[in-house]
């Protein structure tokens, strides 16, 4: 009898591990699956917002089928996230854009083991170059750049498509004349990728020389462009709230706390020429606000503000900030005094030149600037002590008389 009673229950064992070992092993497996995708749910939630925002219809999760395309597109992410760790990380410590672009490209020479590529970001109407690998010098200058529209990368980029050389043959007949009429350069990829982020084109990547064969070669990259186009526009994002932090929102120029940062990296920099720091108020603009209105005055720290614009050399080291109220700083490169001293009587000048005519004037407004110049390192090499001894100058020019200029020499007196 016991014989029995074990061959039975020995029987019912293997029935039961026949009929639920498979349920538990995918139960396991799917509990081990979801691990993953949790993992990485926001790259997913990534991959949905850009897919959903692309313009083409492929890209509509509206449909079972393209949910089911975008449901592989994440899986495919996943997957590369999982097999690639070592490529794929990197995306998450990129802060510039030439950086994106080096790991794009040795993402894309890693999974896909592509010769040559060059990554391209879109500058108002423009395509740049920020990055290129395999390719010469001769064919891809670094000032590469490729209007929107213009040949195969323009076209792509424009129209948010990735496409194969192959493809581009199936385009109707004048719009294939144009991409080949605007085409800047001869060179063909295997794949034309865009960077895409809310419907818009932000950049575009281009592959060639592939020499190992991948399934699904065409969603393997994609998803890479995705983390690419998520990684730019963090970068775009950043630079434009880091820029609202630095800028003053009525003149559009540099604000007090950016120019500390300018004028400091300029006196820790070694071997840094000469410079002169001015600081400039605009003459009874007290005067302006209390008698026409804020709206008048704000207009005349904009008209003065576009005349400073033109007055400084950003691209040769100099920069100018609204300093505060109707103050404003510059910092200006200085070999000769005597020169610098002609160039800030233009300056002068070209302000008195702005007329503002309030609404129930009998009279234009003139517009005048009193200023006072320091300079380093010949008098100081600090920041606050420069600022004081060029705000000490600029009252004493008001003192005078105003609408002049004082520089360590004395008085610049206004011509007549």
């Amino acid at each position: 009898m016991f014989a029995f009673v074990d061959v039975q229950t020995t029987a019912w064992g293997l029935v039961g591990l026949a009929v639920l070992g498979p349920i538990a092993i995918v139960m396991f497996a799917m509990r081990s699956r979801q691990r993953l995708v949790d993992r990485l749910a926001n790259l997913e939630d990534v991959l949905r917002r850009m897919r959903s925002s692309e313009p083409s219809s492929q890209f509509d999760d509206s449909s079972n089928e393209n949910s089911a395309q975008l449901s592989r597109e994440r899986l495919m992410l996943t997957n590369l996230l999982d097999r690639f760790p070592e490529v794929t990380q990197k995306f998450a410590n990129i802060e510039t854009a030439d950086a994106l672009g080096r790991v794009m490209l040795e993402a894309f020479s890693r999974v896909l083991d592509c010769q040559y590529g060059a990554v391209f970001l879109v500058d108002d109407q423009e395509l740049r170059v920020i990055s290129q690998q395999g390719l010469d010098d001769s064919e891809f200058p670094s000032d590469l750049t490729i209007r929107m529209g213009h040949g195969r990368v323009g076209y792509v980029a424009m129209n948010c498509l990735i496409l194969r050389p192959d493809d581009f043959a199936s385009l109707e007949r004048d719009v294939r004349d144009h991409i080949e009429r605007t085409r800047v350069f001869d060179r063909e990829f295997d794949f034309y990728i865009p960077l895409v982020e809310s419907r818009r084109p932000i950049g575009l990547v281009a592959i060639g020389g592939m020499r190992k064969v991948v399934h699904k070669a065409h969603s393997v990259s994609m998803a890479l462009a995705n983390l690419g186009a998520l990684v730019i526009s963090n970068i775009q994002r950043a630079a434009e709230i880091r820029a609202l932090g630095e800028t003053d929102p009525l003149t559009k120029l540099a604000n007090r706390r950016r120019a500390y940062q300018l004028l400091d990296a300029r006196l820790t920099a070694r071997n840094s020429a000469p410079f002169a720091l001015s600081l400039f108020d605009v003459d009874h603009f007290k005067d302006v606000n209390d008698e026409f209105g804020h709206a008048v005055g704000d207009e005349v720290l904009v008209r003065v503000a576009d005349e400073v614009a033109k007055f400084v050399h950003p691209s040769e080291g100099e920069f100018a900030c609204r300093f505060g109220g109707e103050e404003f700083l510059c910092v200006l490169n200085c070999d000769d005094v005597p020169a610098l001293a002609a160039r800030l009587e233009e300056f002068r000048h070209a302000i008195s030149t702005i007329r503002i005519q309030p609404e129930g004037a009998e009279e234009p407004r003139h517009v005048n600037i009193s200023g006072g110049i320091a300079f380093c390192p010949a008098e100081h090499d600090d920041a606050d002590a420069l600022i004081k001894l060029a705000d000490d100058r600029l009252y004493a020019a008001k003192e005078s008389g105003r609408d002049r200029i004082f520089m360590e020499a004395g008085v610049q007196e206004p011509s007549s």
